[in-house]
């Protein structure tokens, strides 16, 4: 199969703009008219990648922008769009409807197939079968990740895409052909369709794996009720995603179908961690797509976060005598994994001091702790948290149970030192 190619706005997208209300009704600004920049003006770059994958023209795709924003620059082969909060908001309502769109023709015209995607934006992995028709499947791999990849530049104004999509036979389970964009394309055809079907033998051993993990082993699948069976699909299913996503094996936890109160949700630990480092993969469901959200990534950033706390510690400290526990907050999806991280992710680090070797120099430290972080977590709220104990408490606290000796009435000395994310610091 060829690569596909629809145009970004004029073939994809504009169709769903010029007939939706909202969008249509969007204030769009003028400068000559408006006069002075909003001070609220943002700037997102589309990048010629997004343009090179959908093979889609960049002066078009000017003219068209420049009717839903308030501004729009070309940068060599990039465009830089001037959006006000509204009209950022209102262009990812369009590329949520354009999803919204082929996933209600798919679910309509083929129940059997379904769609996974990353609330980061991340990965994709198209569930259908060689007998799709050509025009569903060009937009269902062009349309929805071309519109997802927009809502995820648009939301974090980071233009540096980059995605693995798969597909994968919705029979079977088996891929049929994968990639990472934009780098890649996706070439397959009959001989990969014919090779995706293995008369069931890989569902049945994925079934006999996740019912041994999750105490239903001892019996036949089909002895199981439909309850069960339910569980069996959906851990498969969650246990799929989160390895293929980070290229590892991961170790089941637990699971919860989810229901009025409680999202449906998985909890593993990583083959290459500790036991401790307990991940969520929660999931949502609707109009045949599954998107899925994990806390990973704060485990992965998690060594470079304390690494950085430690080499301001031992500026006051002994290495012997502190122990350093960072739990990192949500949205580290486009966090680098290298160089510092401190102003780009929020964090609150524990760090457990032994009094034998740390009373001299605990006050010099604490002292020093609030222009550390004004100069250094700017932008994200950050707390750094003092507990000194004596040697043989302090033995007791590693990172499986620091947060359960956080309760515990032990502590000779404590201390809180937080900023904010406007940059207030606040001592106590």
């Amino acid at each position: 199969m060829k690569k596909l190619y629809k145009y970004l706005l004029d073939a994809v997208v504009v169709s769903t703009v010029l007939a939706c209300s909202a969008c249509a009704s969007m204030p769009v600004a003028d400068p000559a008219v408006e006069g002075d920049q909003p001070e609220t003006l943002e700037k997102i770059t589309i990048p010629a990648s997004i343009f090179e994958f959908a093979n889609s023209d960049i002066e078009d795709n000017f003219e068209e922008f420049s009717d839903y924003c308030y501004s729009v620059e070309r940068d060599g082969n990039d465009l830089i769009l001037g959006v006000t909060p509204p009209q950022k908001e209102e262009l990812i309502e369009m590329y949520a409807a354009s999803i919204d769109d082929v996933l209600e023709t798919m679910t309509e015209e083929e129940p059997g197939y379904y769609v996974e995607t990353d609330k980061d934006h991340s990965r994709f992995v198209y569930h259908y079968d060689e007998k799709i028709d050509n025009v569903l499947q060009a937009r269902m791999l062009l349309t929805i990740t071309t519109s997802d990849v927009l809502i995820g530049i648009l939301e974090t104004k980071d233009p540096n895409w980059n995605v693995q999509a798969r597909i994968v036979n919705c029979h079977t389970g088996l891929a049929v052909g994968e990639t990472t964009f934009p780098q890649g394309s996706i070439t397959f055809g009959p001989d990969e369709w014919k090779a995706s079907y293995d008369n069931g033998a890989w569902l049945k051993t994925k079934q006999e794996e996740v019912m041994a993990m999750t105490g239903l082993g001892g019996t036949a699948y089909e002895e199981l009720t439909d309850t069960q069976k339910g569980v069996v699909t959906s851990v498969g299913q969650m246990m799929d995603w989160i390895e293929g996503k980070y290229g590892q094996k991961f170790h089941y936890i637990s699971y919860v179908p989810g229901d009025a109160l409680e999202q449906e949700h998985l909890k593993v630990y990583p083959e290459q961690g500790d036991e401790s480092d307990v991940v969520t993969v929660y999931r949502t469901y609707e109009n045949g797509r599954y998107q899925y959200e994990d806390d990973y990534g704060s485990i992965l950033v998690r060594p470079s976060y304390e690494e950085q706390i430690l080499t301001f510690a031992k500026e006051y400290l002994p290495l012997e005598g502190i122990k350093i526990y960072t739990e990192v907050k949500g949205g580290t999806s486009n966090v680098p994994r290298e160089g510092s991280i401190l102003n780009t992710v929020s964090a609150a680090t524990y760090i457990f001091m032994n009094e034998d070797l740390c009373f001299q120099q605990y006050e010099a430290f604490l002292k020093a702790v609030p222009d550390w972080l004004t100069e250094n977590c700017q932008g994200v709220p950050a707390g750094i948290y003092v507990r000194m104990a004596n040697s043989e408490d302090w033995k007791q606290i590693d990172r499986s149970n620091y947060e359960d000796k956080l309760r515990e009435d032990i502590y000779t000395k404590e201390a809180e030192c937080a900023i904010s994310g406007s940059g207030k610091v606040t001592v106590n």
